[in-house]
């Protein structure tokens, strides 16, 4: 459990999700989510990337609100995040093969992550763009990362290696 500054606990979900809504209610969000398995489950060790589009702008009455239905998952093992990794680090300006983003095959569906370092002023581009094996786009969708939340992910990339690498041979 967390303590919140209003004295009140909470519990941690193993999530970080940055909101960056606009005016026009065209922003985006995205999340990530440490996987672990737990004893003997068949399940992931990755992290979840989750993004989704903004449904409404918000107000002062009620904030922006995001499409969570329609989010597009993507799932990252130790070498996405390290490729990751390159780019917030800057040993990369884009992640993947020449920089073109790393590329996700499941089932009918073709995702290409995207992670690049932006060139006019400081922080990051990432963005999810899933087609169908027809060429039918199913989800595009881009948002800014500050130099401050590439810090912020950068940090639990890399403290998530270890648990992606060896918790796994660590629990049997």
């Amino acid at each position: 459990m967390a303590q919140s500054p209003n004295g009140t606990t909470r519990p941690r979900n193993g999530r970080i999700c940055f909101f960056h809504p606009n005016g026009r209610g065209n922003g985006c969000a995205v999340r990530f989510e440490l996987r672990l398995n737990r004893g003997n489950e068949q399940g992931y060790d990755c992290i979840f990337l989750e993004m989704a589009e903004q449904k409404s702008p918000g107000s002062r009455e009620a904030p922006a609100t995001f499409d969570w239905s329609k989010k597009a998952a993507v799932k990252l093992d130790f070498h996405d995040i390290c490729r990751l990794l390159a780019v917030l680090e800057g040993k990369q300006n884009a992640a993947g093969e020449n920089g073109r983003g790393i590329y996700h095959q499941t089932g009918a569906n073709n995702t290409i992550l995207g992670l690049k370092r932006k060139q006019d002023d400081n922080g990051f581009l990432i963005s999810v763009s899933r087609k169908s094996s027809g060429g039918e786009q199913i989800f595009k969708a881009f948002t800014s990362l500050s130099e401050a939340e590439g810090i912020g992910l950068r940090s639990i990339f890399q403290s998530s290696l270890f648990y992606l690498a060896f918790l796994p041979s660590l629990k049997g």
